[in-house]
């Protein structure tokens, strides 16, 4: 097991070094590395096939909170009508689109409606971990951040419930109309909605009751894992259960020490104004205002470390959902269903494109919404980098479901093409847009 893990660190650490020297995104090194070791090491198992399904579930909340703790109420507030078209009506048109050219592809496979839903529900999932990792090497103007990393993190849960709640059922056998998908949908959004609010608010009382930093981080953890557990106990999304409980938590925390930073500042003008006065106070006085500032910088630098830990987590989890993808599915098979791999990548590539073609038309002339240009069209166009929910969504096929290799073999090939021709498509549209990139940025920031 030492020898797993010590495979695990060492393809992390070269991932994290090789988009600090060169900008090449992690994630994309990740999957290089990860398949690269396998076949060098092809006797190093970081799981068993017999508990891998269960390993894949434990790393999701960890991967969605990574990405919720970076949301912001306010962002999302602001860019509401934005985000619901991206990560709910987008993907339902884009189920459709998928569905309807399926029958061109799939035809001889002999699909179902429901297996035919579960492929493009998983193919469809992006990854938000890919995404933010691009971000984090360029500046780019923060609406269009918001736009990107949140359609990537509530996309998810909408393909998760699609999938779970609709496609399974239906793979199994039952008979679902348009009536049952309604309440299903908003049975499981109610639900989910409400677990998260209520245990991210059991975090926040949870937080106020200790002032170290470690305890702290257990309690975003805490908050994270419960919500899903909760959730998936009731059988709704633990996902999306997740996302809330998370934003909740991270917004009252923020609230707090957006007024830590603001006693800060103060505290720093006092110290300031009195060095240059020269005045000579109390000497309890000046240790009592020293102490406090000194007492709440460490609680800013801590909570930022925290940020830091949960990062590399994240990046832990999803380094070990690559290395896992190259050893469920072979070389072999990806060159036995290429034509399939082939054309289900351009086809969502397709979808996605018109999809954000026409948020772009809508966003254009609705004033509550932002400006969509071309530059931000192909931005978000090439953001649909696929990742660890279709992984973990493949685990979740019936075992006995006869197709069941090939849809291995199209989602992992679909997430390898996604993550190195996207991300990389990323890194150069947004490399030759640096220029107008960070004027925009700069505006931003400047109002």
């Amino acid at each position: 097991m030492i020898s797993e893990l010590l495979l695990l660190l060492t393809v992390l650490f070269l991932a994290i070094e090789i988009q600090k020297y060169f900008k090449i995104p992690s994630p994309v090194s990740l999957l290089m590395l990860s398949y690269l070791s396998f076949y060098i090491f092809p006797n190093l198992r970081i799981f068993s096939q017999e508990n891998f399904a269960e390993l894949v579930l434990f790393l999701i909340p960890i991967l969605i909170t990574a990405d919720a703790l970076q949301m912001d109420l306010e962002d999302l507030k602001k860019n509401a009508p934005s985000l619901i078209f991206l990560a709910v009506v987008a993907v339902i048109l884009s189920l459709f689109f998928g569905y309807w050219t399926a029958e061109t592809f799939f035809s001889e496979y002999g699909l179902g409606a429901g297996a035919l839903i579960a492929l493009f529900a998983m193919v469809l999932a992006t990854d938000p971990v890919s995404v933010v990792s691009v971000f984090s090497s360029f500046k780019v103007p923060h609406r269009l951040k918001i736009l990107a990393e949140g359609e990537s993190l509530f996309n998810d849960a909408t393909a998760l419930i699609i999938f779970s709640f609709i496609a399974l059922p239906m793979m199994e056998g039952a008979h679902i109309g348009p009536i049952d998908i309604a309440v299903v949908s908003v049975k499981v959004l109610l639900l989910s909605v409400m677990i998260g609010l209520v245990i991210g608010f059991l975090g926040i009382q949870l937080m106020r009751t200790t002032e170290n930093g470690m305890s702290e981080l257990m309690v975003i953890l805490l908050t994270a894992y419960s919500s899903f557990e909760m959730a998936e106990h009731f059988h709704v999304s633990g996902l999306l259960a997740v996302i809330v409980a998370v934003i909740t938590l991270n917004t009252i925390t923020q609230k707090s020490l957006r007024e830590i930073d603001r006693r800060v500042r103060k505290g720093k003008r006092i110290l300031d104004r009195t060095n240059r006065s020269k005045k000579i106070f109390s000497h309890r006085f000046m240790s009592g205002i020293t102490r406090r500032l000194g007492s709440d910088i460490t609680e800013i630098e801590q909570h930022k470390l925290n940020m830091q830990y949960i990062s590399v987590l994240a990046l832990l989890a999803n380094a070990f959902l690559f290395i896992s993808m190259a050893s469920i599915v072979h070389i072999d098979l990806l060159i036995k269903y290429g034509r399939e791999i082939f054309w289900m990548f351009v086809v969502t590539t397709l979808i996605r494109a018109f999809m954000m073609a026409l948020f772009a038309l809508l966003s254009n002339k609705r004033e509550e919404m932002t400006d969509i240009s071309f530059r931000w069209w192909s931005v978000l166009l090439f953001a649909g980098i696929k990742g660890g929910l279709s992984i973990v969504m493949l685990q979740m096929l019936p075992e006995n479901f006869a197709h069941k290799e090939m849809f291995e073999a199209i989602v992992v090939g679909v997430i390898l093409l996604s993550t190195l021709l996207y991300a990389l498509a990323l890194v150069v549209i947004i490399s030759m847009n640096k220029i107008s990139f960070e004027k925009e940025y700069a505006l931003e920031h400047h109002h």
